[in-house]
Order: structure tokens, then sequence, then C-alpha cells
């Protein structure tokens, strides 16, 4: 059973508040009331409605009023519907232009009044929708279709493209396959897909979800960036322990083994992105020359 959508009704006559509190409970809405322009943005915050029915004049503060403070709000998406006897087109304006769903002016019909509750719902409903595919989408666009990884391109928009700098981490990992064009040749790249969905759900154990980044930086090579340079070593050593007992059958059965090459760098905030990660990759490639499957710190 689906929750109740939760109505705001914003009017200092009691008289007013029974009426529509019997006719939109009647309806299966969950109403709440306020009294007064203050009372309703302190009821704001605690339970968050779908749709507001808001008067004009009250004691304390106009409807308008309250409205503005609501509308100035960057997450404020409630629709605002206004009730109130105001009947002079300025009135009706000046609600539409501050941002309200609709202006209806007492008396009201009921059987009105209920198309309207239903249409702004409705399309509040339908803004939800829109919202949570928009950000299905993003997710999509910003993540590595294969390891669930975030991919290069959100790197760019990281670090290129917004306020986030390396200032805000300590430490960047580059973690590159050894011999995976030899895993790929050998047992196919069903196998090979499998090993680096792996090794990308190791590095995302290994770190923080809260603080760091893991990133698909290539075909079979990862970019780590940690917030904490301290435990550094420490997540490259838990990486390369654990990509070492890897279990994936046809490597199994086959008694290979698949493991990384590690480089290590501090962030500062005197090089560039591309500098830092040049120095990653120079750690990468001491550790690939001195052998594979080690940790190497530039």
């Amino acid at each position: 059973m689906s929750l109740r959508e939760k109505i705001l009704i914003v009017d200092d006559e009691p008289h007013n508040v029974q009426i529509l509190r019997i006719f939109l409970n009647s309806l299966n809405y969950s109403i709440h009331t306020a009294e007064c322009g203050s009372e309703a943005l302190r009821l704001y915050d605690e339970i968050r409605p779908d749709l507001i029915l808001l008067d004009v004049m009250m004691p304390d503060m106009s409807g308008f009023d309250v409205c503005k403070q609501w509308m100035s709000r960057e997450e404020f998406d409630t629709p605002v519907i206004f009730l109130s006897a105001n009947v002079q087109k300025k009135d009706i304006l000046q609600g539409l232009q501050l941002g309200a769903f609709d202006y209806l002016t007492k008396p009201y019909d009921l059987d009105l009044l209920e198309m309207k509750v239903s249409y702004a719902l409705g399309q509040k409903q339908k803004l939800e929708r829109l919202m949570s595919d928009k950000e299905k989408l993003s997710e999509r666009a910003n993540t590595d279709a294969l390891t669930g990884l975030y991919n290069r391109m959100y790197l760019n928009e990281v670090l290129l493209e917004s306020s986030v700098s390396l200032a805000d981490y300590g430490a960047m990992l580059m973690i590159d396959m050894d011999n995976f064009k030899y895993i790929n040749d050998t047992f196919g790249h069903l196998v090979g897909d499998q090993v680096l969905q792996a090794i990308a759900s190791i590095i995302q154990k290994a770190i923080s979800p809260e603080n760091d980044l893991a990133f698909r930086f290539g075909g079979d090579e990862f970019l780590v960036l940690l917030q904490q340079e301290q435990g550094a070593m420490e997540t490259a050593q838990e990486i390369i322990r654990t990509v070492n007992e890897l279990a994936i059958g046809s490597l199994v059965e086959q008694r290979a083994k698949a493991s990384v090459s590690i480089g290590i760098t501090k962030s500062s905030d005197h090089y560039s992105f591309e500098q830092i990660i040049g120095f990653a990759d120079r750690a990468l490639l001491r550790s690939k020359q001195s052998g594979k499957n080690q940790i190497t710190i530039y």
C-alpha cells in the first residue's frame, strides 16, 4: 500500500481549515495544518508536504511573503495553490508570478479544488520521475559499464570542470593489471572482463566510499584518489593481496593467477593534474620493470 500524499493547509480561519480537512481526508490525503505563516515555515521542514494550500491574508505574515521564502530555497519543489478571498486581478497575478501552481478564490468550488489538487500532485510526480530519470542517465554517463567505477570522462569533470581539486586528496594510486593481454589471449575476453570486474570490486572495498574516488582509467588501468595520504600504502597492499587471492574459474583450472602493479604519488597544489598522473605513471612503470605485482612510491 502506497503512502498517502501529504497536504499542508495554511489558514488562520478554523472554519475554512475544518472544511478542507474533512473534504481532503475523504479523498485519502494526509492532512497537516498551520494557523500562520511562521508555523507553516516550521512545519514544512518537519513534514515535507507534497502540496501546500496557502491562504493570502494571515495575522503574522502574508501568504505571499511565506511563498517568497519557500521559493527562495534552491531545493524547494512543492506546488503551492493560493486560496484567497482576494479576487482582484493584481493579487492573482502576484501569486502566480511568485511561482504558485494556481490561485483559487474563496468561496471555492470543492469539485474544482479536487481537480486542481489532483492535477498539481500529478505534475509533481511527473517532475520527480523526470528528475529521477535524469539522475540515472547522469550516473550512467559517468560510470564505466563493465566495472561500475567512475569513467575517464567523469574524472575530467571532477578535476578539471568543477570546484573539486587535487588539494582535496592526499594521494593518487595508479593500478594496472599484470599480463592482461596474456589472460585475454589464453582464456578469452569473457574471463578478462570477469577479472577486471573482480579487481574493480576489490578496489571499491579497499577504499572509503564516502571520501575516496575510484576510476577505470583505461582498458586494464585504474586510478584511485585517496583523501588521506597516510593510509595509501596499506590500501595498495590490501589491493595487491586480495587480487592475488582471486579465484576466477578458468584461471584456477589452469593454475594461473591475476596480479596488479601499483604506483603511488602524493597530491600537491604545486603540480597540475596531468603532472600528478605523470608521477603516478612513473611509479607504476617502476613496479612493472621491477618484476610486477608490487608497489612503488614516487
